[in-house]
């Protein structure tokens, strides 16, 4: 499959652990659809306003907004294609998802109001990506956009984003949480003398250092929720269909630095397991070389040094200092081309095309600099102001080592 081919999905997933690029790479992505004339929105959880700044909108918030038409034609996307932006509130999204679920106003202004919920609601484990999940089923859903792509949050493991849905609804509808509830909706009624020695001991130590209000609250938090389980559980299975099916591609983006690539190739097995439609991996910020092939740093210094002085009228003692730093750079380099060899190795045919994005010489946190992003992962003519490396990478040229 061809980057271009993933752009025909109607959602695209950006995966990796952090620090590796997938919020630029995901802007990336919507930004090459808009340019093909499709309706792309980019959902970030990235709280940073990089991604706000690099598409010139202000403020990203919890509801999408569009990129103005101005502000696209400055890289040349003219015509029917649209990008928008939002960045997820979760705990507004959960909120959200606690409103659709419940019976009646009545039943959500109790469980919103409850103390426990308010504080628990974004730290539950699992809710920060279920309410991800939930958000991108009911934007799916309008059908408002051609192409939906997800900036899923840092994973230090491969199934964080896949897990968390499941360790949720498990906990709501955990034994622990229901004994937990009995204890403390027999003391709401009734007061704490009622209860055994055991749960005495527990419950009243809970009261002397939070008041007994908080057991109130736990068993209000416990029953509220007890109703709203079962549309919970149900909407995690419509969206683990729809990440599993053929409308929806994973990108596995990774970086050119050792630990990173061993990561990825975890990370790339683990999905496998899970059986979600994987399109393509992204190796972000490879550092280059303007003829293709960085040499071997110890090779024609002599020659270098002689054409430092006769080319540029470079004096011995600048010349040394130049080629120390080309020697340097052509090093990194060869180790970033080898790493990514043995990245593409270790994924096997399974990972679709391997693509290289180069280290940028300017700020990511601008529009053009998305754009070059974009024309490296598809293949396209380096836009103007791209370096040598990134000419010769956009138009092909093979990486060696």
């Amino acid at each position: 499959m061809r980057p271009a081919d993933w752009l025909a999905r109607e959602v695209l997933v950006t995966v990796g652990t952090g620090g590796v690029g997938k919020t630029t790479v995901a802007a990336a992505l919507g930004l090459e659809a808009a340019r093909r004339g499709r309706r792309a929105l980019v959902i970030t959880i990235d709280p940073a306003r990089r991604l706000a700044d690099a598409l010139d909108v202000g403020e990203l918030g919890h509801e999408p907004r569009e990129v103005p038409s101005e502000v696209l034609a400055r890289v040349g996307i003219e015509g029917d294609g649209e990008l928008h932006a939002m960045m997820l509130d979760t705990k507004r999204a959960f909120d959200e998802v606690v409103e659709g679920l419940a019976p009646d106003r009545d039943v959500y202004e109790r469980i919103h109001a409850n103390p426990i919920y308010r504080n628990l609601s974004d730290a539950l484990a699992g809710s920060r990506e279920y309410s991800a999940m939930d958000k991108l089923a009911r934007l799916h859903a309008q059908g408002d956009w051609d192409l939906i792509v997800v900036d899923t949050p840092p994973a230090t493991h491969a199934l964080d984003f896949l897990d968390a849905p499941r360790r949720l609804t498990a906990f709501l509808d955990s034994s622990m949480l229901r004994a937990l509830a009995q204890p403390a909706m027999l003391a709401g009624r009734m007061g704490l003398r009622f209860l055994r020695s055991g749960a005495e001991l527990v419950l009243g130590a809970i009261q002397r250092v939070t008041g007994f209000e908080f057991l109130s609250a736990l068993s209000e938090f416990v029953v509220g929720f007890e109703g709203l389980f079962g549309g919970i559980d149900e909407r995690a299975r419509e969206v683990a269909a729809l990440l599993r099916s053929e409308r929806c591609g994973f990108v596995l983006v990774a970086g050119a630095e050792p630990q990173q690539v061993r990561r990825a190739s975890t990370f790339w097995a683990r999905l496998q397991e899970e059986q979600v439609p994987l399109v393509g991996v992204i190796v972000n910020r490879m550092r280059g070389w303007p003829a293709g092939e960085a040499p071997d740093p110890d090779a024609s210094i002599e020659t270098a040094r002689a054409w430092l002085h006769d080319a540029l009228g470079a004096s011995s003692e600048h010349a040394d200092a130049i080629l120390a730093i080309a020697r340097r750079h052509a090093a990194l380099a060869r180790r970033d081309a080898r790493l990514a060899e043995q990245l593409a190795d270790a994924l096997g045919a399974s990972s679709g095309p391997v693509r290289h994005v180069p280290l940028l010489d300017q700020d990511v946190a601008a529009l053009a600099a998305l754009d070059r992003i974009a024309a490296h992962v598809f293949e396209r003519p380096a836009p103007a102001g791209a370096g040598p490396a990134e000419q010769l990478l956009a138009a092909g040229q093979p990486w060696k080592t």
